[in-house]
């Protein structure tokens, strides 16, 4: 059975938005449950800057074989400028996503994943 929760609020009188994602899938294997997070603030500025910072990109993996469990998570911060008009908005943005495996079965998912 799959149940998914959608919600979606403003932020800052209308400066902002964060939407989030909640999926919860019951299987005879394991229970998912997947979050997704997306957080948008917006403000206008006077120029792009001529050095443009990289995204943030953080990777999280955890397998927990006592509480066979796994946990999977991404997150990804960083900024974007656009022109509309005459004004430069600027978009800082986060999304986020966790998923985490309970299995009710003895396996876990196997190592790395390989190239035949």
């Amino acid at each position: 059975m799959k149940h998914i929760t959608y919600s979606k609020k403003q932020l800052i009188a209308n400066r902002g938005r964060v939407v989030t994602i909640r999926e919860t899938v019951e299987d005879p294997d394991c229970d998912t449950h997947i979050r997704k997070s997306f957080v948008y603030l917006v403000s206008c500025v006077g120029a792009i800057p001529k050095r443009l910072p990289s995204p943030d990109i953080r990777l999280f993996k955890n397998v927990d074989g006592s509480s066979q469990s796994e946990i999977f998570s991404l997150r990804v911060k960083g900024v974007v400028y656009y022109k509309q008009g005459r004004d430069i908005v600027k978009v800082d943005y986060l999304h986020t996503l966790k998923v985490k495996m309970l299995w009710k079965t003895h396996v876990l998912s196997s190592g790395p994943a390989a190239l035949p």
